[in-house]
């Protein structure tokens, strides 16, 4: 049965990248849907409500490139820079940017359920209000990043390095936090319901009415973040630390 997965895996994988390599060569200057993009640049363009649906771009140059409402939905951007980039209330769901360059890019009000962010560099990203359930953030450098009001659900944030992230009032219900660094993170209202906290560093941070229902937190550590009616209710492995700094704040548990 382990072999006839296998066989099946490599031979979706295959199929996928023999796809990929058949795209037609798109037109730099009028690029659409379902091409290989990868010999363009697309750095300083306005390209408005674009359509690159299912477009093969990796590696290129979206440097200071404006796309509002967009569709990238299935398209590839591994190892891109979209540095500065401005993509609001676009559609880039099931997309690949993994290692992309996504500095100070812009994401607010788009929707990126099931993409990749894998070892992505999204530092000072803007990802306010967007709907990003199922996505893999693994391993993202996400400093000073803004997920404010977001829908972040299920998603993966193992290992990634969150200094000074701002959460607030986003909901990250049954996400995976582990090994992640939060340290000064704006974290006031956000919804931590069974997240996996354990092993995440969240010292310093703002905790104000967060909820951290049935979250995993072992060996995670909370020195001198900010509690004021944290909820940890049915928190799994609840530090010592932190159960002092509960009964000190009058915090749930």
């Amino acid at each position: 049965m382990y072999r006839l997965v296998s066989a099946l895996c490599v031979t979706v994988l295959l199929y996928q990248q023999v796809c990929a390599d058949e795209l037609p060569k798109g037109d730099c200057a009028t690029p659409v849907a379902r091409t290989d993009l990868r010999h363009c640049s697309f750095n300083g363009r306005n390209l408005g409500s674009i359509n690159l649906q299912g477009a093969l771009m990796d590696g290129v140059d979206f440097t200071n490139a404006k796309m509002q409402g967009c569709n990238l939905a299935d398209a590839s951007f591994r190892k891109a820079d979209m540095k500065w980039a401005f993509m609001t209330d676009c559609v880039i769901t099931h997309a690949d940017l993994t290692a992309a360059d996504l500095f100070h890019t812009t994401f607010n009000g788009s929707i990126l359920s099931n993409s990749q962010f894998t070892g992505a560099n999204m530092f000072g990203s803007n990802m306010n209000e967007v709907i990003a359930q199922e996505a893999d953030f693994t391993e993202a450098y996400m400093k000073d990043i803004s997920l404010e009001e977001s829908n972040l659900n299920r998603s993966k944030f193992v290992g990634c390095f969150m200094q000074r992230a701002v959460l607030i009032s986003s909901q990250l219900r049954d996400t995976n936090f582990y090994n992640a660094v939060l340290t000064g993170g704006a974290l006031e209202q956000a919804d931590f319901t069974r997240a996996n906290m354990s092993n995440a560093l969240l010292n310093g941070a703002s905790l104000d009415y967060a909820q951290f229902i049935e979250a995993k937190l072992s060996h995670a550590r909370f020195t001198n973040a900010v509690l004021k009616d944290t909820n940890f209710s049915n928190a799994q492995d609840i530090p010592a630390h932190l159960l002092l700094m509960i009964e000190q704040t009058g915090s749930i548990h």
